[in-house]
């Protein structure tokens, strides 16, 4: 491919995990072609690249927002959108360059195609194991995403991911290994495992256990985290692996439980009761018992009465999350909860979410004053003022008296340990 006569790039990241590991691909590819990266609205490059969310209607429209005011700020510049706003119709409007989630993989080549003219690459997934055929370049930050898997066969009724991510798929076996090792010699000693569904993952014989098993047996001082997981049975063996390698595999996860009722939960198209959720949470506790569970729960779904929120209410009281993520439910056009009644008034909404954050608040504070007296390791990611602040294996933020950016750091874990202005979501 000739050199292309860009010489900086900007990446501005909205929405969730996945999308950072795919920043980091799009960096590492940029960077391929001699083009210098940064991350963050820089003043004066050469390529914006808007890597989009659209899990909700507020994150499609930020999308937009941003890309708007990027394109006032920096009238000269190319715009590339891509994420899973690339095909709405008002942001599209703003990109020289439209890119799919699947088209991100093309990026080097259409920039060589790139005339002047609006160019779209909006391929449909391919079905079956995938190939990045890029490494991770990771902009400002102490620890790691490792894209896994991608899309979702799920279709939860209010969710438009599978329509903007395609069916579920699994990055080849090979190439995940290539680049966790790729990582490891970066020298990142904190490595998320990140899809869609991560539960789903699949290549070569080989499921998310059988991968875990295979990357916690490379050498050195590094820890694994699991990121976006489903409720189902492969995470019954993946706490079994935190079990057997306390020091390796954090103990944490995060499966959306979305609704504490089964009413609720069968008008989701999720598949699993309320019983079924909690007796993981009961078994994963019993193999490890300081292990942080967190979810997301959305309130005001269609249909969801009083009765049936107290009902969820009462079920998420027994489970002491660790953490929440709570939504108001966000119509998304295209889905079938789009359509579903009776649709619940947004103050409605919101009053329920603000209850379920005040039991949020009460359950965090239990789960970190479990942890007093404990010993823990916190990834270093920040250093100031004589201490040292990062997050432990648990997913607790902490500050420490020692310890460089990038290291692990054992301590016993007290309240004067704990850093209290962050927010989990």
């Amino acid at each position: 491919m000739k050199p292309l006569p860009w010489k900086t790039a900007s990446i501005i990241t909205l929405g969730c995990r996945l999308n950072q590991a795919d920043t980091a691909l799009t960096a590492g590819r940029l960077a391929s072609a001699g083009i210098h990266v940064t991350e963050g609205e820089a003043p004066d490059s050469d390529i914006y690249v808007v890597n989009s969310c659209a899990v909700t209607a507020s994150a499609s429209r930020k999308s937009r927002q941003i890309l708007r005011s990027l394109r006032k700020s920096h009238p000269d510049a190319l715009f590339i959108l891509t994420g899973c706003s690339a095909n709405d119709p008002e942001a599209v409007k703003e990109a020289h360059i439209l890119l799919s989630n699947e088209g991100k993989r093309s990026l080097l080549e259409k920039l060589g195609e790139y005339a002047g003219t609006r160019l779209s690459f909006l391929p449909e997934p391919a079905a079956g194991p995938f190939f990045e055929k890029a490494n991770s370049l990771i902009l400002d930050r102490a620890k790691a995403n490792l894209k896994i898997q991608e899309g979702c066969n799920n279709f939860c009724s209010y969710c438009i991911v599978p329509y903007t991510r395609g069916r579920e798929r699994s990055r080849d076996l090979d190439e995940v290994l290539s680049e966790f090792r790729h990582l490891l010699d970066q020298g990142f000693r904190e490595i998320t495992l990140t899809g869609i569904n991560t539960c789903t993952y699949f290549s070569r014989g080989t499921d998310l256990p059988g991968l875990l098993k295979k990357l916690l047996a490379f050498s050195g001082d590094f820890r694994i985290r699991v990121g976006s997981v489903e409720p189902g049975e492969p995470l019954y063996a993946v706490t079994d692996l935190m079990a057997e390698y306390p020091e390796k595999l954090c103990p944490f996860l995060h499966p959306s439980l979305q609704h504490g009722s089964d009413t609720i939960l069968r008008a989701m198209n999720r598949r699993y009761t309320a019983s079924e959720y909690g007796k993981f949470v009961e078994y994963a506790r019993t193999k490890v018992p300081l292990i942080h569970i967190g979810t997301d729960v959305i309130t005001g779904f269609p249909g969801e009465t009083e009765e049936l929120f107290r009902e969820s209410c009462d079920f998420i009281r027994t489970l002491h999350f660790a953490n929440m993520h709570i939504f108001p439910y966000s119509v998304r056009k295209g889905t079938k909860a789009a359509l579903m009644k009776p649709k619940i008034p947004e103050k409605i909404s919101a009053e329920r979410a603000l209850k379920l954050r005040e039991l949020k608040e009460q359950c965090a504070r239990e789960y970190r004053q479990s942890l007093f007296g404990t010993k823990q390791r916190v990834l270093v990611e920040k250093r100031e003022n004589g201490a040292s602040e990062g997050w432990t294996g648990t997913y607790v933020r902490v500050r420490v008296p020692e310890g460089n950016v990038g290291e692990l750091v054992s301590f016993t874990m007290t309240e004067n340990n704990l850093v209290m202005n962050h927010d989990l979501g």
